[in-house]
């Protein structure tokens, strides 16, 4: 398997555009349980947003495991 970049630390950034605020965050996981469970407490801490976009990739010896929601 071929190298590749990966997360280091868990992370949060903001930015405005015409009064839209977009917050991102980047976190490292192991397993689908673990994407649901960040995305569940993401959404429930921004349950007033109008948009939640998620995805993630998890590569294994021999698969990939990707979800673009």
């Amino acid at each position: 398997m071929e190298k590749f970049k990966t997360i280091s630390n868990n992370s949060i950034a903001e930015i405005v555009e015409k009064k839209s605020k977009f917050i991102a965050h980047i976190f490292y996981i192991e397993t689908p349980e673990e994407a649901d469970n960040y995305i569940k407490d993401i959404k429930k801490e921004y349950h007033d947003a109008r948009h939640n976009v998620f995805a993630y990739a998890i590569v294994t010896k021999d698969r990939w495991n990707c979800c673009k929601i």
